[in-house]
C-alpha cells in the first residue's frame, strides 16, 4: 500500500485505523509482557511473571481482531467476537486466583523507587493505552470492534491493579497486601464479567440468525 493510500485510509477508514491502532499496541503488549516476565523472574515476583502471561492472552485477543478485521460475515464474526471473550476470561480468571491468594498471605511487594516508578510508569501508560483503545472502537453492530472495545476494557482494569502495586510498593508505609488482594480480586473479577458477557452475547445472538450451519467457537 502507498504511503498517500495509507494515510487516506487512516484517517477515513475506522476499521482500518483501529485495526493499525491494535496492531501496534499488540506489539508494545507482547514486549511489555517479555518485561514483566523477565522481571518477575530476575526479582522472584511470580505476580509479575503472571500479569505477562495474562498480557500476553490480551495480545493474542488483539491478533484475532487484527487478522479478522475485514471479515463481513456476521457468523464468522460473531465466531472471532466469542474466541476473544474466551481469551479474555481466561486470562481474567488467572489473575483473580492468583490475587486471592494475598488474602492468605502476608506478603508486600516491595521495590526501590526507580523499579517502582518505571514499572508504575509502564503500568500507566499501557493504561492510557487501553481507555484510547476505548475511544476508538466506537463503530455500531461491528462484532470485531465491540470485541477490541472489550478487550482494551479488560486490560485497562487490569493496568489500574498493576499500577496501584507498583505506586504503594514504594509510598506506603503499611502493609498493603489486603488492598492488593481486594483490587486485584474486584478488578480481575470485572474483567472476568467482560469475558462471560461476550460469551453469553454470541450464544443469544447467534440464535438470531438465519440457520448456515451450526457454528461452535474454537480457540
Amino acid at each position: 500500500m502507498k504511503f498517500k493510500d495509507f494515510i487516506h485510509n487512516f484517517f477515513h477508514d475506522k476499521a482500518f485505523r483501529t485495526s493499525k491502532i491494535t496492531h501496534v499496541t499488540m506489539y508494545y503488549n507482547y514486549i511489555w509482557a517479555t518485561a514483566k516476565i523477565i522481571f518477575g523472574v530476575f526479582f522472584e515476583t511470580f505476580f509479575f511473571v503472571l500479569s505477562g502471561i495474562y498480557t500476553i492472552l490480551i495480545a493474542s485477543t488483539k491478533r484475532v481482531f487484527h487478522n479478522n478485521f475485514r471479515q463481513v460475515e456476521t457468523r464468522d464474526s460473531l465466531k472471532k467476537f466469542c474466541k476473544m471473550g474466551i481469551l479474555i476470561l481466561v486470562a481474567s480468571a488467572i489473575f483473580v486466583i492468583y490475587m486471592s491468594r494475598l488474602f492468605f498471605m502476608d506478603y508486600t511487594y516491595t521495590y526501590n523507587k526507580i523499579v517502582g516508578i518505571t514499572i508504575a510508569a509502564f503500568s500507566f501508560t499501557e493504561l492510557g493505552i487501553s481507555i484510547g483503545g476505548l475511544a476508538s472502537a466506537t463503530k455500531k453492530n461491528d462484532y470485531l470492534l465491540m470485541g477490541i472495545k472489550c478487550c482494551n476494557l479488560s486490560s485497562a482494569l487490569i493496568a489500574i491493579v498493576l499500577t496501584q502495586i507498583s505506586l504503594l510498593s514504594i509510598t506506603s508505609t503499611i502493609d498493603a497486601a489486603l488492598y492488593n488482594a481486594i483490587s486485584g480480586v474486584c478488578f480481575g473479577a470485572l474483567s472476568m464479567l467482560i469475558g462471560v458477557f461476550m460469551i453469553i452475547f454470541y450464544k443469544k445472538t447467534i440464535k438470531k440468525l438465519p440457520e448456515e450451519g451450526d457454528i461452535q467457537p474454537t480457540i
